[in-house]
């Protein structure tokens, strides 16, 4: 997924006849790679639609089309990060139509942090079995909140 400024946000990134798609996986899946649009028209008459709950962070309308492995080229992973404040580092997973992030808050932040999270701007634990302290949470922040936010490809498949 990426910003309206065209940031990549975290995820899963490849080529296909030039244009760069979102990937369900940087493997095969059942011998094809999956490409993935996340929200808006259909890019093509060969794309699948899928309606889906509306869930964190996902929009409720994805298109995805398969394809051989071998047409997919520059395929690579990437990792948004922004900061609420100077040590504090969430990842960054997707934007909505008004601007706002969607963060994942979780190593680098005590359980009272979190908690104020969850007390404060909707934040959800992934586990309600869990302990707080023991996972990340994950909600919707104003984009003004976060600092020094950077996107950098963290692996790249058949790199050096």
């Amino acid at each position: 997924m990426w910003t309206t400024d065209g940031t990549k946000l975290s995820g899963k990134y490849g080529t296909w006849k030039g244009h760069e798609y979102e990937l369900r996986s940087t493997s095969p899946i059942r011998g094809l790679i999956y490409l993935v649009q996340e929200g808006g028209e259909n890019p093509g008459p060969d794309w699948i639609t899928h309606q889906q709950p509306h869930d964190f962070p996902r929009p409720p309308i994805a298109f995805t089309l398969c394809v051989p492995p071998g047409e997919v080229t520059n395929i690579h992973a990437v990792r948004a990060t922004g900061e609420l404040r100077p040590g504090r580092e969430v990842e960054i997973v997707g934007e909505d139509a008004d601007g706002n992030l969607a963060v994942v808050a979780d190593v680098g932040f005590w359980t009272e942090e979190k908690m104020d999270l969850m007390e404060e701007h909707g934040f959800r634990q992934f586990n309600k079995q869990e302990p707080i302290g023991r996972q990340g949470v994950f909600g919707w922040l104003p984009a003004g909140m976060l600092h020094n936010i950077k996107s950098e490809v963290y692996w790249r498949k058949d790199a050096n």
